[in-house]
């Protein structure tokens, strides 16, 4: 793969660290060598990587698990940290906890401690970011949005920015109604590419309204060039100014791309699936308005002249775009598959109308291309219901099952994967009560946090191992499980780790 050259860091640095006021900081962990990252939302450590995780969080050992540390935060951090091991830092080697704030901050602690190492100056800009960092192949740069409506890169090592070369890269022009609502992605292809994804929605506040277009912006980082996929007028590439023209705006509005994680990464097929909420649809008449769709695309973002390599559309989508039933209030989620399964390659879409629809990632409407609607292979209602805001978790079982959970305000639920009439199928196996938001499985345990509570469950079972309610309310964060570690931000201003008591 080409790597992004170390020699970066000697163009045009502009730092943007300062100093973090103390934070409250309780109790701490024994330091470790080198372990396992987690460099992105929902990167699960995979233990081919060659990184060895000290500890390991098993059933057997979760009623130990006690909170090590918490640490104020400047701001709120409203999605999920990541985590990279032995970072060479003025103090040490520090493996580091990075979080983005609301305020467009990132900022690094220590995550044996809670003990602050750098932040960043936030980018001036209105509003707020619910979007979460990530971290490049190689360890040495973390990507974060900033509210002046561009994406950062920042030296690991100590926060200092580094620019030049198109850096910090522009995301929107809209910066007071075009929101980046999920978290930053990177992507090393199967053809040795390197891709960042960051995508943009509209705010909550006041509603859905504004001359906002959701759109994916895709950044080559390998040579810094930059691709731009509209979910509205898809055949113009690129970013629109707000209320302008036909030649550098969009009339159709409102469509957004914002569901937790932004794109999914189908590695068999080499490119991307994004799905988009609300707006317009007409892709089917010969249009290029993609609301309440599932979408295809290179994974640069380029199309066949502003139309998909695929797509996928509820039948139902203009009763979707009515009744304000975001289709993508979630993102895809590719299922894993045990060897040898007689099952096509599979993939689950739901969002706030309440059901889990399975499609064929090769063929999403079933039709053989894109504009088209309908085509799924089923429609299974949420057990639980309630609308689904958070990116299911999928699991494949040592007994070869797959699992998928799905976690929404009326509670949590576990579904199999079943053959019904030889046709791919969720089977609902448990459901509670546990309200939460993001879930992700890691050694055979379901976490997930709710308001005031970090829960682990049995994910065959629904039944609970282990929780914790030292945690403030919950909006869009969710935990990460690396090295023996359970880390986790609230909506209060704090992080959290939780762990094993350390050794004396």
């Amino acid at each position: 793969m080409k790597r992004i050259l170390w020699s970066i860091v000697a163009i045009g640095l502009v730092s943007s660290v300062m100093a973090l006021p103390l934070l409250r900081i309780r109790g701490r962990f024994r330091p470790i060598t080198r372990g396992a990252d987690w460099l992105q939302f929902d990167d699960v450590p995979d233990s081919g990587t060659g990184a060895v995780a000290a500890e390991v969080l098993l059933p057997s050992s979760l009623g130990a698990v006690r909170e090590r540390w918490r640490a104020d935060l400047p701001e709120t951090c409203d999605g999920s940290p990541v985590y990279v091991a032995g970072v060479r830092t003025v103090k040490g080697i520090q493996d580091l906890l990075i979080m983005t704030t609301v305020a467009g901050r990132t900022v690094a602690l220590d995550a044996f401690t809670g003990a602050p190492v750098w932040q960043t100056a936030p980018p001036h800009g209105p509003r707020w970011t619910t979007s979460s960092p990530a971290v490049s192949p190689d360890r040495r740069i973390v990507y974060s949005y900033g509210l002046d409506g561009r994406v950062h890169r920042y030296r690991i090592s100590d926060g200092a920015e580094l620019t030049g070369n198109g850096w910090p890269q522009l995301i929107t022009l809209k910066g007071d109604v075009e929101k980046v609502s999920s978290s930053l992605s990177i992507v090393q292809t199967a053809d040795d590419h390197t891709y960042l994804y960051v995508t943009t929605a509209g705010y909550p506040d006041p509603g859905d309204d504004g001359d906002y277009q959701g759109h994916l912006v895709v950044i080559d980082l390998d040579d810094d060039s930059r691709h731009v996929f509209n979910a509205a007028c898809s055949d113009k590439q690129m970013i629109f100014v707000e209320h302008g023209d036909a030649t550098n705006d969009c009339a159709h509005v409102q469509s957004g791309i914002w569901g937790r994680a932004p794109v999914a990464y189908d590695a068999a097929a080499n490119r991307i699936l994004i799905t988009t909420s609300n707006g317009d649809y007409d892709a089917d008449r010969g249009g290029y308005n993609w609301g309440d769709s599932i979408i295809a695309l290179r994974p640069d973002g380029s199309t066949d002249n502003g139309t998909p390599l695929d797509s996928y559309t509820p039948v139902e989508y203009q009763t979707m775009q009515d009744l304000d039933l975001d289709f993508g209030s979630t993102s895809p989620v590719i299922l894993p598959l045990a060897a040898g399964t007689h099952f096509p390659r599979l993939a689950v879409q739901t969002g706030k109308d309440q059901v889990l629809r399975i499609v064929n990632p090769d063929d999403l409407s079933g039709q053989h291309g894109p504009r088209h609607t309908g085509g799924e292979w089923s429609k299974t209602p949420v057990p639980q219901g309630g609308e689904v805001l958070a990116r299911p978790a999928a699991w494949l079982a040592p007994d070869g099952t797959t699992w998928l959970f799905v976690t929404t305000d009326r509670g949590a639920s576990g579904l199999a994967l079943v053959a019904r009439d030889g046709r791919p199928v969720l089977e609902p196996r448990w459901t509670n009560s546990l309200d939460g938001a993001t879930a992700v499985v890691v050694n055979g345990i379901l976490y997930f946090a709710r308001n005031h509570e970090l829960v682990a469950l049995n994910p065959q079972t629904g039944e609970r191992l282990w929780s914790d309610g030292s945690i403030g309310a919950i909006h869009w964060q969710s935990p990460i499980v690396v090295n023996g570690r359970i880390y986790v931000c609230d909506n209060e201003g704090h992080a959290f780790a939780y762990g094993l008591p350390a050794s004396q």
